[in-house]
């Protein structure tokens, strides 16, 4: 088995895509999302002596 073979997908993981959909790719996109409302929900810097911008 070469290098190329090892690093492809399995041909069952493709079709389990077309099947199932691509879990890791939403699973990712979800967290990065809720990476996103964490950040903005605990950005103070707009605080500025007790009042909001």
């Amino acid at each position: 088995m070469s290098t190329a073979e090892i690093s492809e997908h399995p041909p069952i993981y493709e079709r389990l895509i077309r099947e199932r959909g691509d879990v890791l790719t939403e699973t990712r996109e979800v967290a990065e999302q809720a990476q996103r409302q964490a950040r903005q929900a605990l950005d103070w810097s707009g605080v500025r002596g007790g009042r909001l911008k």
